[in-house]
């Protein structure tokens, strides 16, 4: 441990004036699933950051296995609330890559709450459960680590992908888990702008004709704002670009997708379902995994 590190403890140890903001979080894993954890316990990851990682059971009404993280230490709010997202994303991670669900706790605009350390907590009541289901504590400690070693802020697009995908499966129907699951294919991608002199000209003369027709007004407005979306690739195809990089040489997973994001459609839009749609789920799920590790290991291979 080098003595920066060890010094900055010392800090958040003995002088919360000087370090007076944390963070905290909860989530909870799908039911037959926990860490080994009998108790509160403290964990040093990167940083020099302290973590305090306590099961929960304040709800008996959740299906599941509920724990609290709380980090402690920070100079200001901002940095409290960035580490907070960076603990988010390695949570969420932490479940994509070891393949059990979880979901995030919250009810706030961002999935962490930053906290005045000097200011009183209040009481809390702890309560346990049994398990069948068990990983080591480096199963969540060493994604988060790998979150935490990058120096670039979080991407809210790509936290949104992983705690849809990370949670989909606790859904409790096959066709609310498949739409989850694809969903998340969604913030994975980004929608380009074309900038085609031929397609703008193009988009102006269809505007222009329905503002000299006899189309009531409230329509006109609604067809030109319509209109002018053309000048933004669609979703699906801004997935399909997303794939063809990610994956270049996997035909076979690109039309999967496109499949997949087609019936995700179809349900949503008329009530579809498949016949097979228990085993285009699993299908589903591993290919947007590799997905979303490819985009964990870009953002944490930013510099």
């Amino acid at each position: 441990m080098s003595n920066k590190v060890q010094v900055e403890r010392n800090i958040i140890y003995t002088s919360k004036n000087r370090r007076p903001y944390g963070v905290k979080l909860k989530f909870i894993l799908q039911e037959h699933y926990d860490f080994q954890l009998e108790g509160a316990c403290a964990l040093l990851v990167a940083n020099g950051l302290i973590f305090e990682v306590v099961p929960e059971n304040e709800n008996p009404h959740l299906k599941g296995y509920c724990i609290k993280v709380v980090v402690d230490g920070f100079a200001t709010a901002g940095e409290a609330e960035q580490v907070g997202l960076k603990v988010a994303l390695g949570l969420l991670w932490s479940a994509v890559s070891k393949s059990y669900s979880a979901r995030l706790l919250y009810k706030t605009p961002l999935p962490c709450t930053v906290y005045d350390r000097n200011a009183s907590r209040g009481a809390t009541i702890r309560g346990y459960g049994t398990v069948s289901m068990s990983y080591g504590l480096d199963a969540l400690i060493d994604p988060i680590n790998q979150i935490l070693e990058s120096e670039s802020a979080v991407d809210p697009k790509l936290l949104v992908a992983v705690e849809i995908f990370a949670s989909a499966k606790l859904e409790t129907t096959e066709r609310a888990k498949f739409v989850g699951l694809v969903s998340s294919l969604e913030p994975l991608s980004t929608q380009e702008k074309y900038d085609i002199d031929e397609l703008n000209e193009l988009i102006n003369n269809f505007k222009q004709e329905i503002e000299s027709s006899e189309l009531e007004e409230s329509l006109k407005n609604s067809l030109k704002g319509r209109i002018e979306q053309l000048k933004i690739e669609s979703v699906s195809r801004s997935i399909r670009r997303m794939v063809k990089s990610k994956l270049p040489n996997d035909k076979k997973s690109l039309e999967f997708v496109e499949y997949a994001y087609g019936l995700r459609s179809k349900i949503l839009h008329e009530g579809a379902t498949d016949a097979d749609l228990e085993q285009k789920t699993i299908e589903v799920e591993s290919v947007i995994k590799n997905l979303i590790q490819l985009s964990i290991e870009e953002y944490i291979g930013k510099a």
